[in-house]
């Protein structure tokens, strides 16, 4: 059977809480609620982005169809400035003649109107687009602003975090390579089958990783000899007695 100083066995056990320790600290890097809300944010102002896009082409759109309202509309008031003018000056016209010009007048006011709510239906759309993008810029403005401060702050807990792995690390590899090459290549192993690596059983058979372990294996590693590596059958892993 494989044999390693009680001690160490026992030291096996502070380095298998640093891992332990090593893990969380992974884990709380990994998860951090930054990192959520850091998503959130990108996905936001990526999704502002589409629709300001979306949101510039309509506006593109409108702007022409503007553009095609004023026409008949200018067109129109050119046409009545013209009749207008001629009427106020009455050359040419007999009293049928002036009639006929008042009526053709009041036709192009007529169309005029219409022309004109299209005009102004075809210049509110452009407005309300362009509004729409200007809501839409300062919220893509907003959401990079708080993207920054949250990887600002990001960064500085990473820091920490990776400053505490350091130490922690450091101490762990302290007291790891003072362990009997045996003990390291069973806690390896024990390690990479991904299950329990070591649990420490008191004498009374409790283990602290709250497992059961039956009487049977109880009885075999209360009463092997002190220095004897004991592994677990129920667990693969290596029990301390403590």
């Amino acid at each position: 059977m494989a044999q390693a100083p009680a001690a160490q066995q026992r030291q096996l056990l502070e380095v298998a809480e640093l891992d332990t320790q090593l893990a969380r600290l992974d884990t709380q890097n990994a998860q951090h609620p930054l990192r959520e809300e850091l998503t959130a944010l990108l996905n936001a102002q990526a999704e502002r982005g589409r629709q300001k896009e979306a949101a510039l082409a309509r506006q593109s759109e409108a702007e022409k169809a503007l553009a095609e309202a004023e026409k008949p509309v200018a067109a129109l008031q050119e046409q009545i400035a013209t009749k207008d003018a001629q009427l106020a000056s009455g050359e040419g016209l007999d009293s049928r003649g002036l009639l006929t010009l008042q009526e053709e007048i009041a036709g192009l006011r007529e169309m005029l109107e219409e022309a004109s709510d299209t005009e102004f239906e075809a210049l509110s759309a452009v407005e309300e687009l362009t509004e729409k993008i200007q809501s839409l810029e300062s919220d893509i403005a907003t959401c990079q602003d708080t993207i920054l401060a949250r990887k600002a702050e990001l960064e500085d807990a990473v820091s920490e975090i990776e400053a505490e792995k350091k130490q922690v690390s450091a101490k762990r590899e302290e007291l790891f390579v003072g362990l009997d090459d045996t003990l390291r290549a069973l806690y390896n192993n024990a390690r990479q089958s991904g299950g329990y690596t070591v649990i420490a059983m008191k004498p009374n058979g409790q283990t602290d990783a709250g497992v059961s372990l039956s009487p049977v294996e109880v009885d075999q590693v209360r009463n092997a000899p002190e220095d004897e590596i004991c592994i677990s059958e129920d667990y693969d892993c290596i029990i301390v007695r403590v």
